[in-house]
């Protein structure tokens, strides 16, 4: 089955967890993104820090349901119909869906929080995987993280 690489990063306590770099098209946005994958997140979101550099307005985005993450209380203003393309082990592209995707804005817009939530990773949560059908593979003492995409999802060559 083809393969999305996915990266190693260390975070809390130097463990290990699985990032994934992928392209972000909406009307709105239009960017690559890295991304921490996180089975336990029910929603893929874009974090404050990456939105900052779009230079959208984040002011008028301060609204939608709220979230509490890593100590921290958020709006997640809601992008609809958003593509994010991924580039595959084998050099080819796996494009993905979502009806909306979530923006993380802080309730408090001022220099300091926007500082104690710079490290907040963007997030690829169980919403996206289920949707597009992928799966994680994680070995954690091997040091190897991947998305598997089925064959079924992708695209049939012409006979």
């Amino acid at each position: 089955m083809p393969k999305i690489p996915c990266s190693l990063r260390t975070l809390v306590g130097q463990r290990y967890f699985p990032f994934v770099t992928y392209f972000l098209a909406s009307s709105r946005l239009s960017r690559p993104i890295d991304a921490i994958v996180d089975t336990g997140s029910p929603w893929t979101v874009i974090s404050t820090n990456d939105l900052l550099s779009t230079r959208l307005p984040l002011h008028t985005m301060q609204k939608g349901s709220s979230l509490q993450l890593a100590g921290f209380k958020f709006f997640r203003y809601l992008i609809p119909n958003v593509s994010m393309s991924f580039k595959t082990d084998s050099g080819g592209l796996f494009k993905g869906t979502l009806a909306t995707f979530g923006a993380l804005v802080p309730t408090k817009l001022d220099k300091k929080t926007l500082e104690d939530v710079r490290n907040i990773p963007s997030i690829i949560g169980h919403d996206f995987l289920e949707e597009n059908k992928l799966a994680l593979y994680f070995n954690v003492s091997a040091k190897i993280a991947y998305l598997e995409i089925p064959e079924e999802t992708l695209p049939k060559n012409p006979a």
